[in-house]
């Protein structure tokens, strides 16, 4: 059986690593003309490290994971919301290590191609086309090329061109904040998320001594900023250190914009012998960090469901069945979360923040995990 995979993201480069595992022959197709990956930093929690041991990517990613040791919640002014909990807490409460570690998104990119084969991947491909036949999948490019397959698989993001073609060309939907990204240098093992009014910084580290940064701010929707730099050393200036030190310290280029959206669940991830999978099925804000992960935990579902040698359409509808209320509950928790963390409102924060410190020293372990858990 060949398989098409649409998208060379963490989600179609684990989905043809897992798919060439149950024993399917895979062509990856991507629009882009080499391999790439836009972004910074990416959370990896242990429900994906596990779901890459299972496809047999796990080794290549683990040698580039920084494992987290502590983490904190803290106010723009610099005071501890919440005490930080011990990756030895949560390990010990998981049975597992690193319960979660960080990657730069292009180190995950390049350890997943390193496990396929050469030639597996095929870049400045860009689909114009899906034509399912009923007996097969009829695929044509910008370029004029041309290839036949028995099923397609569509990991091109949220903005996938795959699912337009599958009849669903609606818009993402704004989560009422932009997020500015970026990477400099900073001591190993960190993670915190500094929550002020209107906006929060996240501050993890990296290998190599890198730290990626984060700060979401309420905006309008389509807003560019001419000036980062400036600009974040202006919103964030009065805050506590390090963050406007992290905000002018950043080399210019290197920060990101991206306005942050999702879309509402749908159980309407297939259509015939093609499938959306990763952020093109289920696209999550990123509150949680679980975003990446749920689309390595697609690929290894597929891996399962194609190794016990089902009809397409059982794989594609169990798939759906097994993925939807996973899926559908990280987006309904990211996007709370967020909303929770954007509050402007003086009073509002203040409630909020001293909500947060009584329950999360009680809760906290518990909420952490409970996506992290999952096994897929």
């Amino acid at each position: 059986m060949k398989a098409i995979v649409i998208g060379s993201g963490i989600a179609g480069l684990s989905a043809a690593i897992a798919l060439r595992k149950a024993g399917l022959q895979v062509v990856l197709y991507e629009r882009a003309p080499v391999l790439t990956e836009v972004g910074a930093g990416i959370s990896l929690w242990a429900n994906a490290l596990r779901a890459l041991d299972a496809i047999g990517a796990g080794a290549a990613v683990r040698e580039r994971l920084q494992p987290l040791r502590v983490s904190e919640f803290r106010g723009d002014e610099g005071r501890t919301i919440a005490a930080s909990f011990p990756a030895s807490t949560l390990e010990n409460a998981l049975g597992y290590q690193p319960v979660l570690g960080m990657i730069h998104r292009a180190d995950l990119v390049d350890a997943l191609a390193s496990d396929l084969p050469a030639g597996t991947a095929r870049y400045g491909f860009d689909v114009t086309v899906v034509r399912d036949t009923g007996t097969h999948v009829e695929v044509a490019f910008a370029n004029g090329h041309r290839d036949v397959a028995d099923l397609v698989i569509g990991a091109d993001g949220i903005h996938s061109k795959i699912r337009a073609l599958l009849g669903d060309a609606s818009p993402p939907r704004y989560a009422g904040y932009t997020c500015v990204r970026g990477v400099t240098a900073m001591p190993s093992g960190y993670l915190a998320e500094w929550w002020g009014r209107g906006s929060r910084v996240g501050i993890t580290t990296l290998r190599d001594r890198r730290v990626y940064c984060w700060a979401t701010i309420n905006a309008p929707p389509t807003q560019r900023i001419d000036d980062m730099r400036a600009w974040l050393s202006e919103r964030f200036g009065g805050w506590a250190d390090p963050v406007p030190e992290l905000m002018t310290t950043t080399p210019d280029g290197a920060f990101l914009q991206n306005d942050i959206v999702d879309r509402a669940p749908t159980r309407h991830w297939y259509r015939g012998r093609c499938l959306l999978i990763g952020d093109a099925a289920h696209p999550t804000t990123p509150n949680l960090g679980q975003g990446g992960c749920l689309a390595i935990e697609d690929a290894a579902c597929l891996w399962q469901l194609f190794a016990q040698s089902n009809t397409l359409d059982d794989i594609f509808s169990a798939f759906v069945a097994r993925r939807y209320a996973r899926t559908t509950a990280i987006t309904r928790d990211s996007d709370r979360l967020g909303r929770i963390g954007q509050w402007s409102g003086w009073t509002a924060c203040w409630w909020r923040d001293a909500i947060i410190r009584r329950i999360l020293p009680r809760i906290g372990v518990q909420e952490l995990l409970k996506h992290a858990r999952h096994v897929e």
